[in-house]
């Protein structure tokens, strides 16, 4: 192996928070700094952004197309009868958004030392992550102190807009780094974006299972044994990847 792709969050990184409580807070600071900057917005925003959002993400996943946050609130001010504002507001918004929950982004304990160790061994080292904001990935990267070891460092929220398990998303590294898929390994933590993705890209792939449980860890009961879902090695935590990979 001469590549391994990392993806981000609940991979590298957990959320320490709640996001049911979370969202509604972000979404009225966002709320506040447009109505701040002439755009008028009532109580209802916050509820029309998240239903917006959650609206972007199945077309996400029907699609194969990433769907931004900045397209989720286009919707949302639409909805509430606002359908322009001043260049180059939205954005700023958008980041208004995410600074509520860019603070409770946090390494896992074995993340930095594992980056640090499989660039040691002369590993090429890079990322994709499925996500509606690049601003969020590019920062949380940067804060946790991932950045210097990644390269290149992708997300589905980028302009060509391709998510996991499109191998085309996993060929924009392997053709960056010029190496052949078959010595590239995917970790992630989701059978139907990491895992399948790499098998269709033609990778290998490690599954990090630490119970977490979310619906996106688990495989559909009607794909159980399908195995492009099933990965060539699990890891429950990410120290275990340097001598797994060496053993590929």
């Amino acid at each position: 192996m001469k590549g391994i792709i990392f993806d981000l969050g609940w991979t590298l990184m957990w959320y320490d928070g709640d996001w049911k409580e979370v969202n509604p807070r972000a979404a009225g600071a966002m709320a506040a700094f447009l109505n701040a900057h002439g755009v008028a917005l009532g109580d209802d925003f916050p509820a029309a952004f998240q239903a917006a959002r959650e609206a972007r993400w199945k077309r996400a996943d029907e699609t194969g197309v990433e769907q931004t946050t900045e397209d989720a609130l286009r919707d949302a001010l639409a909805q509430c009868g606002c359908a322009a504002s001043p260049d180059g507001l939205l954005p700023r918004a958008v980041r208004v958004f995410f600074e509520e929950h860019e603070r409770r982004w946090r390494a896992y304990p074995d993340a930095l030392a594992t980056l640090q160790e499989l660039t040691r061994r002369g590993l090429r080292v890079g990322l994709f992550s499925n996500s509606d904001d690049d601003g969020l990935v590019q920062n949380c990267v940067a804060q946790l102190g991932f950045a210097p070891y990644l390269d290149p460092l992708l997300s589905s929220a980028m302009p060509h807009r391709l998510r996991k398990p499109d191998p085309r998303a996993f060929h924009l590294i392997s053709d960056a780094w010029q190496i052949a898929p078959s010595e590239i390994v995917m970790v992630g933590d989701a059978p139907q974006y990491d895992v399948l993705g790499a098998h269709r890209a033609g990778m290998r792939a490690i599954l990090t299972e630490r119970g977490d449980n979310f619906w996106w860890q688990k495989i559909p009961d009607d794909r159980a044994n399908d195995p492009a879902l099933c990965a060539d090695a699990t890891v429950k935590t990410l120290a275990e990847v340097p001598s797994v990979i060496e053993k590929m």
